[in-house]
């Protein structure tokens, strides 16, 4: 039978000079088939998983070093203080000032977020409106999403002033009145 504190120190050593590892690479490490075992061993360390990769790779939580929106990046893999990809986004929008747009979100978890956010809107986890022809994903809580959408509108940035939607709302409603 093994050592279990020198296979635990193996994986420890390994980790901290490679920063991440797939399975098959801590399994190797282990000398075992048995992906369990290194379950077992990562559980005791306090280990992570990419939400790129579909989670293929792992990581130790006291390695990782996240950015302002708690993600960490170490190529290929990126890894989030939140877990999964739809728990990333979940808890962006919710923190955000003015919601996102899928691009945006894009641009801060560095892999494609449209499904996901598809997702999360068909579970009711967040809403999405259209403004000026994009979606923007606000948070569910109902006073939170109201001062996401108003800061969200007021920092659009029309070319022409005549062509915000007051405007455009007031010229409809004396267009209405002259034609009909």
């Amino acid at each position: 039978m093994k050592n279990i504190s020198t296979d635990t120190e193996l994986l420890l050593t390994c980790l901290n000079n490679k920063k991440i590892m797939t399975v098959d690479d801590l399994k190797s490490t282990l000398r075992t088939q048995c992906r369990m075992t290194v379950f077992r061993k990562l559980s005791k360390l306090g280990y992570i998983s990419s939400y790129s990769h579909s989670g293929k790779y792992y990581s130790l939580k006291r390695i990782a070093r996240y950015n302002k929106y708690g993600i960490w990046s170490n190529k290929p893999a990126l890894f989030s203080k939140n877990g999964t990809l739809k728990k990333t986004i979940e808890f962006l929008i919710g923190s955000s000032t003015q919601g996102y747009t899928a691009s945006e979100l894009n641009s801060i978890v560095k892999v494609k977020v449209e499904d996901a956010l598809l997702e999360l809107v068909k579970s009711k986890i967040i809403i999405r409106k259209k403004i000026s022809g994009i979606y923007i994903y606000y948070a569910r809580a109902s006073n939170l999403s109201k001062k996401q959408e108003l800061t969200r509108i007021g920092k659009i940035q029309y070319p022409d002033e005549e062509m915000k939607p007051t405007v455009l709302m007031n010229e409809l409603k004396a267009a209405l009145i002259i034609f009909f």
